[in-house]
């Protein structure tokens, strides 16, 4: 029951704001009318909290709604101009910044070296300059920063996934990503990894349109899903859920690092690929690479090789689809998503191979599919689609009435 405006304080209110907020921002224009009845608060309790959200710049009147006999309501969205998020992701061949909007949508980017086997400091102190380069170069006020958010590849302090090269993520192991980046920055910032990133830029940037249940499988050297369900993002117990990548395909194939045999991770995303490419003399010869080859540069070989129509090429990677396929389908008939989306440089120019591949696994084998259709499509392939991921994660935790979504400094 709305206990009125009177009554509305400290968390109670902060968490009632949040929800006309979150409605405001799914919306194209609504107005208070709508908000209450949409709400179930009372006409007088939006009043308040629409007078205090203009007040503080972070919704806007957006002119006037038809009229259904009397004065025409006026409308409200969120303002685009006043606050806004930064989102970062550290790669390790290329890094991105990107401000964005109360709306998600990218203002500017900036892109710079990755971490490749740097040490962490001047990583963390490249990436602190690249955002007060861009604020300056915007014109933005660090003041008008909500936060910052950092897409992570697996572990909760560092850059890096869990499988990783030893000697390279000795280095970053002690050292606190997030922490730091805070402290040179000045300003709070969330850590969440790049597949939850993904799957909340997918959400935020849907307005009305999104999907409330579904999938991002995001892929980059190795893969992970982002899960959202009902509109809000599954985390597990300890953060770590949408390991995808440690579900057994093959009990008896090759170890993976985790202690398991036959993971997704031995067999689907580029490492593996990279890994198989390296391990064979002919395939070597094929795609003209050696031991000394970046890996970054295999599989782009071999993606080059695809889009020629090597068939050699075309078979390593839909080898990998269709074990993407199967995981992915487990947990479309385990979950009941509605849609699933793929992201992230990992699939690059052979992402129609692993579309075609999930989507026609799907229509043979999805318990679902005599009841509803699941949605598979492409949110984009570059690095720059966990950066706005990682604003959305900033802009969700701000905005939203949600439980707490990630580490924050």
């Amino acid at each position: 029951m709305d206990a009125g405006p009177q009554r509305l304080k400290g968390s109670s209110y902060r968490g009632t704001r949040s929800a006309v907020l979150d409605l405001i921002r799914s919306s194209d224009g609504v107005s208070r009318v709508e908000l209450s009845r949409r709400s179930g608060l009372t006409e007088a309790t939006i009043s308040k909290i629409v007078k205090d959200l203009l007040a503080d710049g972070v919704v806007v009147n957006a002119g006037e709604a038809e009229s259904t006999g009397g004065k025409r309501p006026q409308l409200l969205r969120l303002s685009t101009s006043t606050r806004y998020a930064v989102g970062i992701t550290l790669d390790i061949s290329t890094s991105v910044i990107v401000l964005c909007g109360l709306d998600g949508a990218p203002i500017a980017e900036r892109r710079i070296p990755g971490f490749g086997r740097d040490e962490p400091a001047p990583v963390v102190s490249r990436a602190a300059s690249a955002v007060m380069g861009l604020l300056r170069d915007q014109g933005v006020p660090g003041a008008s920063i909500i936060g910052v958010g950092l897409a992570s590849s697996g572990r909760r302090r560092s850059p890096l996934g869990w499988g990783e090269d030893a000697a390279v993520a000795d280095r970053w192991e002690r050292f606190d990503t997030g922490e730091a980046l805070a402290e040179r920055l000045g300003l709070p910032v969330t850590v969440e990894n790049d597949a939850n990133c993904a799957a909340l830029g997918v959400f935020w940037s849907g307005g009305k349109d999104a999907p409330r249940t579904f999938m991002t499988v995001y892929m980059s050297e190795g893969i992970g899903a982002g899960i959202v369900i009902a509109g809000s993002l599954y985390r597990g117990a300890s953060g770590n859920s949408g390991e995808i990548g440690h579900v057994t395909v093959d009990a008896q194939g090759r170890p993976c690092w985790c202690g398991a045999n036959g993971c997704l991770e031995t067999v689907g995303p580029p490492r593996a690929i990279i890994a198989q490419v390296l391990a064979d003399d002919e395939l070597r010869r094929t795609f003209e690479v050696d031991a000394d080859t970046e890996p970054g540069t295999v599989h782009r070989r071999v993606l080059e090789a695809a889009e020629t129509g090597s068939a050699t090429a075309l078979d390593l990677l839909r080898s990998s689809a269709r074990q993407v396929a199967d995981v992915v389908r487990g947990l479309a008939n385990t979950l009941d998503l509605d849609s699933i989306f793929l992201a992230g440089p990992g699939f690059g120019s052979a992402a129609p191979i692993y579309l075609a591949a999930i989507r026609t696994r799907l229509a043979e084998a999805s318990l679902a599919r005599g009841v509803h259709a699941v949605n598979v499509e492409f949110a984009g392939g570059g690095p720059e689609v966990a950066a706005l991921g990682a604003a959305s994660v900033v802009l969700h935790s701000a905005l939203t009435p949600h439980h707490d979504l990630a580490v924050r400094w």
